[in-house]
């Protein structure tokens, strides 16, 4: 079963899609989602979609949702910050485990991109998390990412460029917060269960990123796994990928919660 859902974040309408296991009576374990930068609730192909009704099939409640300036949901893209999509995202949480069906010691949750950066914040910051599967997580300190910076720098685009490419330009504020926050470090305080799935031709986010959170995680004494897709791209954009995404990312939840 699938239907709208709305709930507010500093005064502001999220909006939501909430699915919901059928034919089961005890609580479920439930999974929020968190889309990229620039994204949706339904993502690349429908991915978000597809893999919350897997879950719901196997009695998971799923519940994807457009942060505060994408999608549906209130307020402007020029105004969100990783903190402000951070304090949305446990906010989904505080729905799911308010719901009368869901078993608030089973909560998982999935990020794409920027949603995986986000996700690193939350699993390190809400205990309520016991298990986070992050695809093509974008990260603040692979070993590549000083190359990566002075590349950008040789040849920095102009205003009108950046506005040319992407209509959805961020603020200041984004800007500001950068210098003075780590999902890396935040995710280290995380004490459950970890996988982490990128594409080894990601272009977007270089796989650089998703190797360097399991390489810091991976000592731990949870369940730590690092999935490489081959040929997969940013978002797994082949039927190949996305059913391997999928697949993975189901059976690691049933594994870890259900």
């Amino acid at each position: 079963m699938e239907r709208p859902i709305v709930f507010y974040n500093q005064d502001q309408q999220i909006n939501g899609i909430l699915h919901s296991p059928m034919d089961y009576d005890a609580p479920c374990p439930a999974v929020a989602f968190f889309h990229g930068f620039t994204g949706t609730k339904v993502e690349p192909h429908r991915i978000f979609v597809k893999t919350a009704r897997e879950l719901a099939a196997i009695g998971f409640y799923v519940l994807r949702f457009d942060f505060r300036g994408s999608g549906d949901s209130e307020g402007d893209f020029s105004e969100m910050t990783i903190g402000g999509e951070v304090s949305d995202a446990i906010k989904s949480i505080d729905v799911l485990t308010a719901m009368p069906g869901v078993d608030t010691d089973r909560i998982g949750i999935l990020g794409l991109s920027m949603g995986g950066c986000v996700a690193a914040f939350v699993s390190g910051q809400d205990a309520r998390v016991k298990s986070t599967v992050m695809w093509a997580p974008l990260s603040d300190d692979p070993p590549d990412r000083k190359n990566e910076i002075l590349e950008r720098v040789k040849n920095p685009p102009t205003p009108e460029e950046i506005a040319l490419a992407n209509p959805n330009l961020v603020g200041k504020a984004f800007y500001e917060e950068l210098s003075e926050i780590s999902p890396s470090a935040t995710l280290q305080a995380f004490t459950g269960a970890l996988l982490v799935i990128h594409g080894s031709a990601d272009d977007v986010v270089p796989v650089s990123h998703g190797k360097r959170y399991y390489e810091l995680m991976c000592e731990r004494d949870a369940p730590t796994e690092l999935e490489i897709i081959d040929k997969g791209d940013h978002t797994f954009n082949t039927v190949a990928s996305e059913q391997a995404v999928i697949a993975k990312s189901v059976a690691w939840f049933q594994k870890t919660l259900a």
